[in-house]
């Protein structure tokens, strides 16, 4: 998340920061900046977590309509946050986060066998009247191959969101991301959700858009996507190490920036089995996966190196996570 449609998977790493608001949402659903509401709380501080893993099967990726091989991805990520209410509507954001793709590739695979991302999260939701929440954020940290790390393997992704509360079941959300690094530097699309009966929802908002069904207080089952997505820095010998077979070599990917994304289609539920931890369990159908890569600067590359796999070479994905707040 697809050339044409990358716009919507790079705001993945934008939305998926956009937590619930318990007060409009009961709890049931991630969508907004969770800033405590004056009259109803005296927490001062909060703290949220996630932590999930996921495999995907072995997939035909190309380069144009030439076939290359198979390529297998073990995604694993974890985030903490600690959010000081420093005064009434107005929460200061301060973190930690790592994503790690580890791929399985073929002989020779002109691809990095990992994309890693380890960074802080700063930043503050504000709460702009009854009907407004914002939320900006910095992500410092390194985002590479993690070989050979050098200080040109820092990046600060800026994400900007906002939520508009229409009403008790319908909320409109927006995002913004600015990445230099990116070959798309500035990405923003808007996405929302609507619970149209008492026990459905439909959650249109990367990285998970879901069709929600409430099972009990406890359990909710859910149809939908999910995208991965990514920029990270190369080392200096990549293309040198990393040919289209044994002993080639592509020396004009050293150094280069790959834009990662995935797509994934299935089914899976969410288990709240405590008041404040939730398992998470899924699995689908991967049709799609994208490797972009191009040149380390600002601005968009028409050059850039692309090797993926279409809809009927795809492959089936797992995936569990847990997830808390306190």
């Amino acid at each position: 998340m697809m050339k044409s449609n990358l716009p919507l998977t790079l705001l993945a790493t934008v939305l998926c920061s956009l937590t619930a608001l318990s007060v409009w949402a009961d709890g049931k659903d991630d969508l907004a900046p969770a800033v405590a509401s004056p009259q109803e709380s005296n927490i001062l501080v909060s703290q949220e977590f996630a932590m999930d893993g996921s495999t995907t099967g072995k997939s035909i990726t190309k380069q144009g309509n030439a076939s290359l091989g198979g390529v297998s991805n073990i995604n694993s990520h974890f985030n903490y946050i600690i959010s000081p209410q420093i005064r009434d509507g107005v929460l200061l954001r301060f973190g930690v986060d790592s994503e790690r793709n580890s791929f399985g590739l073929f002989p020779g695979a002109p691809l990095p066998n990992t994309l890693q991302s380890v960074n802080a999260i700063i930043g503050a939701d504000l709460a702009l009247g009854d009907k407004i929440i914002m939320r900006a954020e910095l992500h410092p940290g390194i985002y590479s191959d993690f070989v050979d790390v050098t200080g040109s393997d820092f990046d600060m992704p800026v994400q900007i969101g906002g939520t508009y509360l229409w009403s008790k079941d319908f909320q409109i959300i927006f995002g913004l991301q600015i990445d230099l690094k990116s070959n798309y530097p500035l990405i923003g699309l808007p996405g929302f959700r609507w619970q149209f009966a008492d026990k459905w929802v439909i959650s249109a908002i990367p990285p998970k858009p879901q069709l929600q069904y409430e099972v009990t207080n406890t359990l909710t089952l859910y149809t939908g996507a999910e995208i991965l997505a990514g920029t990270y820095h190369l080392n200096n010998n990549f293309g040198t190490n990393h040919g289209h077979g044994p002993g080639t070599s592509n020396s004009q990917l050293n150094g280069n920036i790959a834009d990662f994304t995935e797509l994934r289609a299935g089914a899976g539920l969410t288990w709240k089995f405590t008041p404040n931890l939730s398992l998470d369990v899924s699995g689908g159908y991967m049709p799609y996966r994208d490797f972009e890569i191009h040149a380390d600067r600002i601005g968009y590359d028409t050059r850039s190196t692309t090797f993926r796999n279409t809809l009927s070479n795809g492959a089936p994905y797992a995936e569990a996570g847990i997830s808390g707040s306190f």
